[in-house]
């Protein structure tokens, strides 16, 4: 019995210690060059790297859709030309998609892939584990704005200049930092209640309506506020100057009314003061926060 043992022995070090040696060899210069085009898996920022460098070399299993029917539906909605034929179970793989290390879809990036669908209604349902959705500039990209709160770990959703219609959803998720739905098609009313994680909320150019939530002063976190070309009235928040905010543009809302309590340290950014209070504001706050007028 001892010597089976050992010969067995013997043989899972001949398999095992080769591949242990090579993937130390591999890993950071592998590491240094993979990008998404190449299939890589999205490496999350509390991941550690151990983990990552596991499932990278394991591909077949890594790439692996955890949801192949899901991806399915996704693709037949969003119509992106770079997905066509392409098997579902490999979605991890696909143009613009990153999973993590349990073949769940965690980032779409489409902007610049020609996608000419629609977002599907289910899409919290379909990727649960969504944290970042970037379809920045598709201008052929129609439908309504799935309801957006369910994707419960979502931090960061760029939908600038698409055709997407409908109102804001009643309710964003709780991780929610960055939106960015400038340049819609979107009407309504913004919801009542913000997510305190948000920093940056733009939806300039839209057809949004009604009053500035009393949320908004209470966005501690918020630096940058663009709303406007819209259709808001009524009256500003006078705490939201409190804020200390970057960047604030209410231009275009000709019906807004008000001035702020402490208005908002100048910027950096070039031309000035960035803090753009236009309509039937208090004369002088106004004046204060326009761009000076240049020499030439």
């Amino acid at each position: 019995m001892r010597p089976a043992f050992q010969q067995n022995f013997a043989k899972i070090l001949c398999i095992v210690l080769p591949a242990s040696l090579l993937l130390t060899w591999a890993a950071p210069s592998s590491l240094a060059t993979l990008s998404p085009a190449d299939g890589a898996v999205w490496l999350a920022p509390d991941e550690p790297e151990l983990r990552y460098v596991v499932r990278q070399y394991s591909a077949p299993a890594a790439a692996l859709c955890a949801d192949p029917e899901a991806a399915d539906l996704l693709r037949d909605s969003l119509q992106v030309p770079a997905w066509r034929g392409r098997p579902a179970a490999e979605c991890c793989r696909w143009r613009g998609v990153s999973c993590g290390w349990d073949g769940a879809v965690t980032k779409l990036a489409l902007s610049g892939s020609r996608a000419n669908g629609s977002l599907p209604t289910g899409l919290p349902s379909l990727l649960a584990s969504l944290r970042v959705l970037d379809l920045n500039g598709l201008s052929a990209l129609s439908g309504t704005l799935p309801p957006l709160g369910r994707c419960a770990r979502l931090t960061h959703a760029y939908l600038f200049g698409t055709a997407l219609s409908g109102t804001l959803p009643r309710s964003l998720p709780g991780s929610l930092q960055e939106l960015e739905c400038s340049r819609c098609r979107l009407s309504g009313t913004l919801p009542d209640t913000l997510p305190r994680a948000l920093q940056y909320l733009f939806l300039e150019s839209n057809r949004l309506s009604g009053t500035l939530p009393a949320s908004l002063s209470r966005l501690r976190s918020l630096t940058e506020l663009e709303l406007s070309d819209n259709r808001l009235e009524g009256s500003v928040p006078a705490a939201l100057g409190s804020l200390g905010l970057r960047h604030l543009d209410l231009t275009g809302n000709e019906r807004l009314t008000g001035s702020l309590a402490t208005a908002p340290p100048k910027s950096g950014c070039s031309g000035g003061s960035d803090r753009y209070l236009r309509g039937r504001m208090d004369a002088q706050l106004t004046s204060s926060l326009r761009p000076p007028k240049s020499d030439g």
